[in-house]
């Protein structure tokens, strides 16, 4: 099954720079896990928000594999953070689990870090690592705590977009813009109303002393949902943790993509994957 919404090239150098572009985002049942051989970097958005935003994420040496676990316009699965975790859990077991196949690394960044970080807590699933951006442990100091009722109490066009520039710290390229902007308006509020309902009663705290990979932490700095001190409490609650402060808002992949990829590819370097580039 093809992404419903294929990636723009927003960036025209990031492919010469970096490396091969990204797959396709898909649907995690859509995907042959198995097939992906070689060190394997799952990209998951935040809620709302299309794998789109993944289209500069290059990274020499590794299959970059955005997953697309919403799935507008229909949304046939629970949205519900928990929920998401155990699907993709189950779905990436077998390659997880083979050892020929090279390593297994969850990205993510706002809702999609909480998904990274539940399904490397699932039973059975050795990831060599996770990158858990703009998020944290819990939700109680969320930087947009009535975004839920706006949802439920009329969800414009304005209302969209107004929250989908609330995700960056400067209004992304056009093509990209209208990307995401058409992506949410298919997306049924009933779905992203699971997502951020299921991201609130998530409390992350007592679960990762026993995450035992090593995560990378990267925040933008200018992020108006999630502080620094989310980001600085999810470090200090693992036990193998860098925190990365990145001059970008709640999407650094997008608002400061090289500052980034240079705290990305060091990481993935010392995971199994090709040596950081220089």
């Amino acid at each position: 099954m093809a992404a419903m919404f294929p990636l723009p090239v927003v960036r025209p150098s990031a492919p010469d720079a970096c490396g091969a572009p990204p797959l396709p985002a898909a649907p995690m049942d859509a995907i042959d896990w198995r097939a992906l051989r070689g060190p394997l970097l799952v990209a998951l958005a935040g809620a709302g928000c299309s794998p789109a935003v993944f289209c500069g994420l290059h990274v020499p040496g590794w299959t970059v594999q955005p997953v697309d676990w919403a799935e507008p316009p229909h949304s046939p699965h629970s949205c519900d953070p928990r929920e998401v975790a155990r699907r993709l859990a189950d779905a990436l077991r077998p390659r997880v689990q083979e050892g020929d196949a090279g390593p297994v690394v969850l990205l993510g960044y706002s809702v999609g870090g909480v998904l990274a970080l539940l399904t490397a807590l699932q039973p059975g699933m050795p990831v060599a690592g996770v990158v858990a951006g703009n998020t944290g442990a819990h939700s109680s100091r969320h930087g947009d705590p009535g975004f839920a009722q706006r949802v439920r109490a009329g969800w414009s066009a304005q209302a969209r977009e107004d929250f989908l520039r609330s995700c960056f710290a400067r209004t992304p390229a056009a093509p990209l813009f209208a990307q995401l902007c058409s992506y949410l308006e298919h997306l049924p509020p009933h779905a992203l109303l699971q997502s951020i309902e299921g991201l609130r009663a998530v409390d992350l705290r007592p679960l990762l002393p026993a995450l035992r990979c090593p995560v990378l932490v990267p925040h933008g700095e200018q992020d108006t949902r999630r502080s620094v001190a989310d980001a600085e409490e999810l470090a200090a609650c693992l036990p193998s943790a860098q925190l990365r402060l990145l001059p970008g808002g709640h999407t650094p992949m997008v608002d400061c993509l090289p500052h980034y990829l240079q705290a990305l590819h060091p990481f993935l370097a010392t995971l199994g994957g090709p040596p950081a580039p220089a």
